[in-house]
């Protein structure tokens, strides 16, 4: 439904809004949720993000006084997700909202009190300070180093004031410490003396992500989750060692190991898919059989052998009627030996004068009995030179009646020779077979029009499946990653698709030799033979026919019914072409039909289809003389009125001449044979599989990327728009890698450069010439909201998407250049999980270890130790399609990690995580960074997360890099101010005038202070005063927590939340 149907919507009238409301209802839900402007968009049509917002519209409208959200800003980015927080906060003063989160930020944000269970039961409750206070670890400091702030310099510094502090992370820009909360009264000397010496700092305070991991820590030990020894296990050397990956990969590769990785594969995804199963296996039987049922039953008529019939009038048709005419007297003898035979017989006889007068009686009386009864009679007559006539008559309806007359009066003349004897008469038809060759079979060659593209078309679709999903789920990109060449990929693709293929047609022909042997095939072996090789070789063009067909679609449902109705179409026009053929065209006719069939047999299911049309002609012309028995041969060629034309003169050696029938094997390049067809589906077999290589090789090589390159390069420079005044660290970052990329000097201790990377989207700009250097052992994050180019960028370097210009470099590798061998140097977890839904985690994780050349013994510890480490022991061996999103983003991380690739692409790598896998996948990250030679590029919409890994970081603006540096200097540089919270003690929370005694303090010694939230006898301050510094601001509060007897406070730095807020209001779309 639309949005603005959300007014009309049941929601609404369930909670009992009048009519005339719902509109007033309506509209200011969705200016809240920022969605005014996707009120006519169909629901179907939105993006996650806004589905959820949708979704949590749908909870608000109404006035409902309680709210149940459930993870209510999943998939949202950062700025979204501020909005509905502004939202939610807004309306918590009129209704109590219940929610469910991941996100500790958000809890944090929105919640008054906060609850966290394990086990089923509520470990801890309370509001966020006291939590905080309760289990927090107290405050993080990080300095910024400088020439005149080493290490040493500041660590001697920090733990003059603060002995207990100690040193928790260094990087090559800035070095963290923890301080404890109970040593906050030194704070102010420590930060003031930083401050003299001119240091670049910054602090926070315990998150409530700390408070979440102390909780699970705690409530793991208590429900024996927990084993320390374990856990410490689990993450180390989880990355592996780097020295064991080899650079130049693709020069070594083992081919068998990969050809084998990717028919496990294969078989894995097979056994699983129960409808490929019954569209590949099941579904063509039974239709086979079914079609060649109908078939049969018009064929079967033809073709049966009756069992031989004794032709008795008494005993077929009971007792009936007859007459007899004789007044000879030279006939008396001969008349009454006939009218006791038919009275022998069961006749009732009676003595005419006139024949002819006494039938038309008899039916004028009764027609009815004259139909069943009157059946036969007889006359005898003499003429004038003493002959005698004898004439036999019989009502032609029943059938028999006609030999039961004659053989009645020959009865009768035998015993008149003889005084005694009987003749008996026997019906033993010929075979009908014998006379059903003697037609053209036009019926079976229709029937193979109709049946085979019906049987096949399944079939034939069935292969596009897995291509598509592969390809649509960039799980083909990721394999192709690993180094396997396209010509193996598809042929293993075609390998395995051929194998079952090969099945599928010795189970179809099965139906054709029990069923429909002789009418199809006839007698000759060689029919059936060449049957099964059409079959099989319509396998060798139609599998990279699918292939093809499924490079056009990015939906599997989509490009399979596509191919059915591809192979539906083509065998209509079979119908028209077989029937024009078995009609017998005019010569100038048939040539055009000729033409047409040349033509048409690029479509392997039209060579498939002809040729079996042809094959039964073959067939039945082959049988035709041999099937006949020798009785009917001597009968048919002794007819001296026998025709030429007659399709059994060839049958006839005696007098056919130059015109007997002989042999004609199927296989032959005759027009009406197989050789043809046989010959069509081998050629287009091979161009469509060389087609499919060349699209595949040729997409990638460097000759089409560069020609294309070189044919965009003058648009995008026309197009491209003008470059705002940057940041200087920006631009001091462009000329850095500027001058390495020119003096070709990328192999240094530069992990990755990229240099003007460029993609147009005519008339978007995704992302606008795009440089920074990521070093190695560093962890670089990219930050933007949505359409800032992240994701694009991502797509350039893994090869997903060619660039408009620019160009990236690692350890000298072109991406340009070098395509497979830059993709190969890379692990990759794209921002949609890339994983082939049948098959488990495990194998998921075996496989892209067996392509990375992995030994088996490697694959099985490495994967083992993965699975453990990320938390997916209990789902490791389900499929992937069962599994949560939390888990199927740990499983793709974790194969971007296998492998030991030296450069690591991440995605939103823990989108949907929870906290503790979260933090898991955190110090997996740690320990790569570590590496020697490794290093990390990360995209994530949680800052926390950029604050945990990331060494340094860019903000993408419009596809350009905003600023750039580490977090502290960022913080320093774009900061606004310090969030100052206050918590009173629980006494005085009802107290008016203390309250308004406190706020007063507040505004009148902290310059710039505004209150942005009181709730629970909380007050959240921001201070934005220039000029404040922390340790002012530490020792206004310490003095103020005395004067007033506060039961707490906390001070943090600006949020790199906050920071990336301000600077992503300037995200516009370019023209």
């Amino acid at each position: 439904m639309e949005l603005e149907k959300l007014r009309q919507s049941t929601f609404l009238q369930i909670k009992g809004i009048a009519w005339k409301d719902l509109k007033s209802e309506v509209t200011p839900i969705l200016d809240i949720l920022r969605l005014t402007e996707k009120r006519d968009v169909l629901a179907k049509d939105l993006s996650a993000g806004m589905m959820r917002k949708l979704n949590l519209g749908i909870a608000l409208v109404g006035g409902s006084k309680i709210l149940f959200l459930d993870e209510p800003t999943t998939g949202m980015d950062v700025e979204v997700k501020r909005s509905v927080w502004d939202a939610l906060l807004e309306m918590r003063r009129d209704r109590t909202i219940i929610l469910t989160t991941h996100q500790m930020e958000e809890a944090d944000t929105l919640g008054d009190r906060i609850a966290i269970m394990a086990g089923g039961e509520i470990q801890c409750y309370g509001s966020p300070m006291f939590l905080k206070n309760r289990f927090g670890i107290g405050y993080q400091l990080h300095i910024v180093k400088d020439e005149s702030l080493k290490l040493k310099t500041i660590s001697s510094l920090v733990v003059k004031h603060i002995p207990e502090a100690k040193v928790t992370d260094e990087t090559e820009e800035e070095v963290s410490f923890h301080l404890t909360p109970d040593t906050d009264s030194e704070f102010g000397s420590l930060f003031e003396e930083l401050e003299e010496k001119k240091a670049k700092f910054g602090v926070t305070v315990t998150t409530m992500e700390d408070v979440f991991l102390k909780i699970a820590e705690i409530s793991g030990k208590k429900y024996g989750h927990v084993d320390q020894e374990m856990e410490k296990e689990e993450t180390e050397d989880v990355y592996g060692n780097l020295s064991t990956y080899r650079l130049n990969e693709s020069l070594f590769r083992p081919y068998l190991f990969s050809f084998s990785a990717l028919m496990t594969k294969r078989f894995h995804y097979f056994k699983r898919h129960w409808s490929i199963l019954l569209a590949q296996l099941v579904l063509p039987f039974l239709l086979t059989c079914f079609c060649l049922f109908i078939v049969r039953s018009d064929i079967a008529t033809f073709a049966t052998e009756f069992n031989p019939l004794e032709l008795d009038i008494h005993a077929e048709y009971g007792n009936t009627d007859g007459f007899y005419y004789g007044d000879k007297p030279a006939t008396t003898a001969l008349t009454e030996a006939y009218k006791s035979v038919l009275e022998s017989n069961g006749v009732s006889v009676v003595n005419v004068t006139d024949p002819l007068q006494h039938v038309l009686d008899y039916g004028k009386k009764n027609i009815a009995k004259y139909l069943k009864n009157l059946l036969v009679g007889g006359t005898i007559d003499q003429d004038g030179n003493g002959n005698l006539n004898l004439t036999a008559w019989f009502n032609g309806e029943p059938y028999h009646t006609a030999p039961m007359s004659l053989l009645l009066m020959h009865t009768a003349l035998l015993q008149k020779v003889t005084n005694s004897g009987e003749i008996a008469l026997t019906n033993a038809p010929l075979p009908e077979r014998n006379r059903v060759t003697f037609k053209a079979p036009a019926k079976p060659r229709i029937a193979a029009a109709v049946l085979v593209p019906l049987t096949f078309a399944f079939l034939t679709a069935s292969f596009a499946l897995l291509p598509i999903h592969e390809r649509a789920t960039k799980a083909k990109l990721l394999q192709l990653m690993c180094g396997v060449p396209g010509v193996l990929y598809w042929t293993t693709m075609f390998l395995w698709d051929y194998l079952v293929h090969c099945v599928v047609c010795i189970l179809l022909i099965i139906p054709y030799a029990v069923l429909v042997h002789y009418a199809f095939f006839g007698i000759h072996s060689e029919a059936m033979g060449t049957a099964l090789l059409l079959m099989l070789l319509y396998g060798v063009s139609s599998i990279p026919f699918s292939y093809l067909f499924s490079l056009l679609f990015r939906k599997g449902n989509t490009g399979f019914f596509a191919v059915i109705g591809t192979c539906i179409i083509v065998g209509s026009i079979c119908i028209v072409m077989v029937t024009l053929l078995v009609s017998g065209e005019p010569f100038q006719r048939r040539t055009k039909i000729d033409a047409a069939t040349w033509v048409l047999r690029i479509f392997p299911t039209f060579s498939l289809t002809i040729g079996m049309s042809n094959l039964y002609g073959i067939a039945f012309d082959n049988a035709l003389c041999e099937g006949l028995s020798q009785e009917t041969l001597t009968m048919t060629c002794n007819e001296s009125s026998i025709d030429k034309r007659n399709p059994l003169f060839g049958c006839c050696k005696e007098i056919c001449g130059d015109e007997c029938k002989k042999f004609v094997h199927p296989i032959t390049w005759e027009r009406d044979a197989c050789g043809r067809d046989i010959f069509a589906l081998i050629i287009t077999g091979l161009i469509y599989f060389f087609l499919l290589v060349l699209v595949e090789h040729f997409i990638n090589s460097y000759i089409f990327r560069e020609v294309k390159f070189r044919l965009s390069e003058s648009r995008v420079n026309r197009s491209l728009p003008g470059v705002v005044v940057e940041d200087p660290d920006v631009l001091e970052e462009e000329e850095r890698i500027r001058n390495l990329v020119a003096e070709k000097s990328g192999s240094g201790d530069e992990a990755l450069s990229v240099c003007e990377l460029t993609k147009l989207f005519v008339p978007l700009c995704a992302v606008n010439q795009l440089t920074f250097g990521i070093r190695k052992q560093e962890c670089f994050g990219l930050l933007g909201v949505n359409g800032a180019g992240k994701t694009t960028t991502f797509a350039m370097l893994s090869g997903d998407s060619s660039p408009s210009k620019g160009n990236a470099y690692m350890q000298d590798i072109s991406l340009r250049r070098n395509l497979k061998e830059f993709q190969s140097q890379l692990g990759y977890c794209p921002q949609f999980d890339a994983l082939i839904d049948r098959l488990t985690g495990r194998e998921m994780l075996t496989l892209f270890g067996r392509l990375r050349g992995l030994s088996e013994s490697d694959v099985k510890a490495k994967v083992k130790k993965l699975i453990r480490a990320i938390d997916l022991k209990e789902d490791a061996d389900k499929q992937t399609r069962f599994y949560s999103g939390g888990n199927k983003r740990k499983l793709s991380f974790a194969m971007a990690l296998i492998g030991s690739p030296p450069m690591i692409l991440l995605d939103e790598p823990t989108a949907g995580v929870d906290p503790v896998s979260r933090r898991k996948i955190w110090s997996i990250l740690a320990q790569v960074r570590g590496k020697p030679n490794a290093a990390i590029l990360l995209t994530t919409q949680s800052m926390e997360e950029c604050e945990a890994l990331c060494t340094r970081l860019g903000i993408l603006i419009n596809g350009r890099l905003r600023c750039l540096g580490s977090i502290q200097r960022l913080k320093r540089k774009f900061g606004q101010g310090y969030t100052v919270m206050v918590k009173v003690k629980t006494k005085k929370r009802m107290d008016v005038e203390f309250l308004k005694e406190v706020k007063t303090h507040v505004d009148s010694n902290l310059k710039g202070a505004k209150m942005k939230d009181e709730h629970q006898g909380v007050l959240q301050y921001h201070v934005v005063d220039p000029s404040a510094t922390l340790s002012s601001l530490f020792k206004f509060m310490s003095s103020m927590k005395e004067e007033f007897d506060l039961e707490d406070y906390s001070i943090s730095d600006t949020s790199l939340e906050q920071v990336f807020l301000a600077l992503a209001k300037g995200q516009r779309f370019c023209n």
